[in-house]
Order: structure tokens, then sequence, then C-alpha cells
């Protein structure tokens, strides 16, 4: 018989804190999830995992934060699309039985805010918490918006200031540290970061031509896209949020506001205006060169996160 600390125990939890799925889908507790296809016939696919003691660390946040935080980065990349999330698969890897309770309701909360169902996972025994998130999306009625078609002339532009995430961590280590308090919104940004979804749909629906979204660092992110682009790339400024730095911005990472190419400025201003969202910050432009990389008259490094393995 499973203990009350087993994982039937824990399925249970979770499934409780999620809600009922709509008529003729399946969910938590069969071998596979059964969901509604999207109508164009269209999936967007994504994958990413955080992982105890790379991504988090519980002295600066709590299960809640970790269970929203996986979630999220998955739907930004979904954002980047120019899409909407539809369902996500959870593996948890690690987590104790007082972790359930905090991991369910932040993926919860973050399901709700993003309207993304979890439809259902895995739990496993292991040395450390790691959540490992599979999520569908769809685009329609539009294309996806890839990193790979950008044009020399485009306009870049960035969907808010950067550096709050690195600013935040920074913080809450010296707050750790008796160093004084971090102001809230800086610690909400590392421990809650928010998915771009609504200005993802708005950049695809002006026209954007390229656009990914800064997990790692507008350095190496915006590399990435020049590079699957084939063009340079010529920054006038870099947008640096309150209490943040020029580096926490550059290469601080887990920003997740997007960064996109378009040719029609004002067409971008219209769709973020029309959308009532605030407008994107111009912060450059692609040009013919594929190996230009600057920032003023300065060389823009690919600055940010990079995953050394092996």
């Amino acid at each position: 018989m499973p203990g009350a600390d087993g994982e039937i125990a824990a399925i249970e939890t979770i499934r409780r804190a999620l809600p009922t799925p709509p008529a003729g889908e399946v969910w938590i507790g069969d071998d596979a999830a059964v969901v509604a296809v999207p109508q164009d016939g269209r999936l967007l696919l994504a994958a990413d995992a955080i992982v105890e003691g790379v991504h988090f660390d519980f002295e600066l946040v709590d299960a809640a934060d970790v269970g929203w935080k996986a979630l999220v980065v998955n739907v930004s990349d979904i954002a980047a699309m120019g899409g909407q999330p539809l369902q996500a698969l959870v593996t948890v890897v690690g987590a104790s039985s007082s972790m359930i309770d905090g991991l369910a309701r932040g993926l919860a909360e973050a399901g709700a805010a993003y309207g993304c169902a979890i439809v259902g996972g895995d739990l496993s025994a292991g040395p450390c918490l790691v959540v490992s998130v599979a999520i569908t999306g769809s685009s329609a009625p539009r294309d996806p918006v890839l990193r790979a078609n950008a044009r020399p002339g485009d306009r870049l532009f960035v969907t808010g200031p950067l550096g709050r995430s690195a600013a935040g961590l920074r913080g809450l280590r010296s707050q750790g540290s008796g160093q004084g308090a971090v102001p809230d919104d800086l610690a909400a940004a590392y421990r809650r970061p928010v998915a771009r979804l609504a200005e993802g749909r708005a950049a695809s629906a002006s026209g954007a031509s390229a656009m990914i979204d800064v997990s790692d660092g507008l350095g190496i992110d915006l590399d990435r896209l020049a590079t699957a682009s084939g063009v340079g790339v010529v920054l006038d400024a870099v947008p640096v949020a309150q209490g943040a730095t020029a580096e926490d911005a550059l290469g601080g990472g887990e920003d997740y506001e997007l960064v996109f190419a378009a040719s029609d400025v004002d067409a971008v201003m219209g769709s973020f205006a029309a959308a009532g969202l605030r407008p994107p910050i111009l912060i450059g432009a692609c040009v013919e060169n594929p190996t230009t990389r600057r920032l003023g008259d300065e060389q823009l490094a690919a600055a940010g996160w990079e995953h050394r393995l092996g």
C-alpha cells in the first residue's frame, strides 16, 4: 500500500490543484492525455527544464515560485512565436512531499494566468529538484514568427526595459547576507517572471519578421536571431530597467521580454496600441553585413548565459 508521501498521493494533490478538463478531453490520471487539436492543424511544441542549484535556489524562492517559473519559461517560448499556449506536460524529479503543494499551486496559478492547461506528466525520485515542461501552442490564424526571417533594414524592438531579473537575483542574495531589502518589483521579476504573450501576438499582427525571447541575455539572444536570419545588428541603445545595470540588461538573462524585427514602425506601434499594450522600445536595426554586431560605436558582445555540458 503506497504511503501518504508516495507518488499516488502526490498525483492526487496535483490533480486537486488543477481545473477539471472539458468534455471530450482526458488529463491527469491515464496513460496519455487526450486533447483537442488546433483548428488549423498546426502545433507549436517547446520544452524546457529548470534545475535546483542551476536555475533556482530554495534560499531565495519557494516551491510555488518554482512551479510558476517552470511553466512560464515555456509559455515565453510560445510567446516568441506569436502564439498562444494550449497544454503542458510537467515532469517533476526529486520533489519531497512538502514541496508538492507549493509546486502544484504555482503551476496552477501560471496555467490560469496564461490559459495553459496542465494535462499530465510524471513524478520520479532524484537527487535534486528538476521540473521539466513540454508545452503545446498555436499561432493561428497567422504563421509562427521564426528567428530566421529578419531582413536588412528591419527595425529592432524590445517589449520592455531589461535587467530586472538579474538585479532582483543580486538583491535577494545581498538581502540574505543582511545587506538590505530588495525592491519588490525586482524580487518578483526573478521569482515570478512574466511571459509577454499579448506582446508576441501584437508583434505578429504588425508583420514582425523575426522574434526571440530574452531568456539568456539580450546580447546572446539577439546574436542568435541575427545568425539565424543571416543579418547584422546595430543597436542605438539598450533600455535598462530601474535598479538594474547596463551589464544586467545586456547579459543578465531571464527577463523574458521579446526582441523582434519588423519593417514598418507605424504598423508596430499601431498594433500595440490597438491591443492596449505599452509601446515597444525601438533599439536599432538589422544591417546587411552578417558579421556586424554593434552597440553605438562599440562592439556588441554576445553576453548572456550558456550552459556548459560535459
